[in-house]
């Protein structure tokens, strides 16, 4: 920039953006610094006060001491306020040091190259940082890292760990999962099993394990050591023979207009002192549907050797008056009977007393 016909040495300022501005050494030591500040802005187009704001000496001189210029905004950066440093190859220089090397280059008659430099806003460029890949950002942080290690630690524990033989898990009525020693309630088994490797369920176990030893312990002293007893034989198991013969029939009452559902099951192959038994069971309980269905439950029957069988009948009410829940073994024809009646439907009632 500097060219044979300028009759004194100039400063070539390289700008924030690249750019170069030539100023006159003479006329930057007579108007102050701020002559090389409105020459870098004209030369990046964008100092658009320029002629509206003068500088002062002495503002330049404490401004330059705290290397801030709180007076422009909005000049290659939106930092608040933005820093401009003065460099001289490669060196920062202050504000002494930039008038003496000025004074020596106007004697000397030679240019001087200084640069700019304003940092840019926003911390530190994540990208193309070592592992990541190009556009996606920097390096996992502490807490994807701290996801990711549970995620392995879940995945070889749903590998190793058989929660057949938990003693401690249990699955409720609605579906979620329960640790028995911590009293907490899991949505599904990988949540459990996360639970498993915490510390609250590690002390749990510790503590359940010096509790028996100190039970064992207290027995040893009153009874005297306990000899281990030879373990029993397993029962040998009955084979199945597969399900019983049944019948349903449905009727209604004819004075209460009431449901009824009779159950006859028949068993020829029963030993002679067993009988069968019948339970109700909640939709929740049963494996065999998914998802439950709250409107019905289940009717079971079983006796050995026979397969339980399970019938499906709505959830309502059932009526438990004498007489209306009857049920009956006849030993000879080895037949179940069980006779049951719902509760009146106030709606059947309405309708019914309405048609009459």
């Amino acid at each position: 920039m500097e060219t044979s016909a300028s009759p004194s040495a100039q400063v070539l300022l390289t700008t924030i953006r690249g750019h170069t501005a030539a100023i006159p050494i003479s006329s930057v030591l007579s108007k102050g610094w701020e002559r090389m500040l409105q020459a870098a802005y004209q030369r990046d187009g964008q100092f658009r006060q320029a002629t509206k704001h003068r500088f002062t000496s002495g503002e330049l001189s404490t401004t330059f001491r705290k290397h801030r210029i709180s007076k422009i905004n909005h000049y290659a950066c939106s930092c608040k306020p933005p820093t401009v440093t003065f460099c001289h190859q490669g060196r920062p220089l202050s504000l002494q040091k930039l008038n003496d090397l000025l004074r020596t280059h106007q004697t000397q008659n030679e240019a001087l190259y200084l640069s700019m430099k304003v940092p840019i806003r926003g911390g530190i460029d994540r990208q193309n940082r070592v592992g990541s890949k190009f556009g996606g950002g920097g390096v996992s942080s502490g807490q994807q890292s701290e996801r990711e290690r549970k995620e392995r630690l879940r995945q070889l524990a749903m590998e190793s760990i058989d929660l057949a033989k938990d003693p401690y898990l249990m699955r409720n009525h609605l579906g979620t999962y329960e640790c028995k020693l911590c009293l907490t309630i899991h949505p599904n088994e990988a949540n459990y099993l996360s639970h498993t490797q915490g510390k609250k369920h590690q002390q749990g176990l510790a503590k359940r394990a010096h509790m028996e030893k100190l039970a064992k312990e207290r027995e040893e002293q009153t009874t005297g050591p306990v000899t281990a007893k030879p373990a029993a034989a397993p029962a040998p198991k009955k084979p199945r023979i597969g399900r019983p013969a049944y019948q349903v029939f449905k009727s209604r009452e004819g004075e209460t207009n009431q449901r009824c559902l009779s159950f006859e099951l028949s068993f020829p192959e029963i030993a002679d002192d067993l009988q069968p038994r019948h339970r109700f069971m909640s939709a929740f309980e049963q494996r065999v549907e998914s998802p439950p269905d709250r409107r019905y439950q289940y009717l079971l029957f079983a006796a050995d050797p026979y397969e339980t069988v399970a019938f499906k009948v709505p959830n309502e009410p059932i009526d438990k008056e004498p007489g209306r829940f009857v049920t009956h073994w006849d030993p000879e024809e080895k037949k179940f009977t069980l006779t049951m009646y719902f509760q009146k439907d106030q709606q059947e009632e309405e309708a019914v007393a309405a048609k009459k």
